[in-house]
């Protein structure tokens, strides 16, 4: 961990010695706040994030460092809290109409009150394919894998790589120099082998349809409006349970303004109903309210 954060400062004091005639550098504040309803409130999470990055002038290439503490409230006190570091690396490239925005994320967690520590490495070939002035295609993919290494049962130590995904692919219709609207599929798909002694092994796959309006207005404010809908959710364990979703929504809107000095402020905030079924018993709905703010400073 202290040389993840040695070498993020090191990179941080380069790219300020290499600086601003080579490089815009963003540096920022946001914080999030997931509540759910009272039957589901230990779910609930709180985050404090800083960031900084450095986009390259000469060459396609960019890099961000972040830093997340994360207050879980869990009926265990602050067991779930989480200090989180998350190092990305991206390009992009531009073939006619064609355009690819590869990116590489390296996240760390680490446990306040326990000794779990996670690793986990996200790519995401993002890609898209402008059609014409009015229709695009594009694709939002993340691959992730996270190595792990831990007693399953009370004897035996076994390694394994929990697998995770998310894929949408959709359409955008520009139907005006600052309107557009767009439609896609999406995808979560999660493995995980968790240690016996506290999560059992388990799947979760869902599939949505997602709907979206963009807005953007003279004074620089861009405003979206979006709706997510479940069409198939199950999360199956290898003993215990299994949960289904059916009819989960999500309905809320995002919001940016970037103004000429180089400040900007962003923020989203949705309601989030999911209606459950375990093992073919119906539960009470998990509802969720989920607020985002953030600063940005661009020198």
């Amino acid at each position: 961990m202290k040389k993840l954060l040695v070498l993020s400062l090191f990179l941080g004091l380069m790219g300020s010695a290499y600086a601003l005639e080579k490089v815009d550098i963003t540096t920022g504040v946001y914080m999030e706040s997931e509540n759910h309803n009272a039957e589901y409130n230990s779910s609930d999470v709180t985050v404090h994030g800083v960031r900084a990055k450095l986009d390259f002038k000469d060459f396609p290439l960019w890099t961000e460092f972040a830093y997340e503490y994360r207050n879980a409230d869990s009926l265990s006190g602050h067991q779930g809290d989480e200090d989180r570091y998350k190092f990305m690396l991206g390009s992009r490239f531009n073939a006619g109409d064609f355009s690819f925005r590869p990116e590489y994320e390296l996240r760390v967690g680490d446990k306040r009150e326990s000794a779990e520590k996670n690793v986990g490495h996200r790519f995401k070939p993002n890609w898209g394919y402008k059609f014409n002035d009015q229709w695009s295609l594009f694709n939002g993919w993340l691959f992730a894998y996270e190595p792990n290494k831990a007693y399953r049962g009370y004897s035996e130590t076994k390694t394994w790589d929990d697998y995770y995904h998310e894929i949408e692919t959709g359409l955008k219709f520009k139907f005006a120099d600052d309107q557009a609207v767009a439609f896609g599929f999406y995808n979560e798909y999660k493995k995980e082998e968790k240690s016996d002694m506290y999560q059992r092994a388990k799947k979760f796959d869902e599939w949505q349809i997602r709907l979206a309006y963009e807005k953007k207005f003279d004074n620089g404010i861009l405003v979206s409006p979006f709706a997510r809908i479940t069409v198939s959710q199950k999360e199956e364990a290898k003993e215990g349970y299994d949960i289904k979703s059916k009819g989960k929504g999500r309905y809320g809107v995002k919001m940016g303004y970037a103004a000429d000095n180089g400040l900007g402020v962003y923020g989203e905030t949705y309601y989030q109903n999911e209606p459950r079924e375990v093992d073919g018993h119906d539960q009470s709905d998990k509802n969720r309210f989920f607020l985002k703010l953030g600063v940005d400073y661009t020198f």
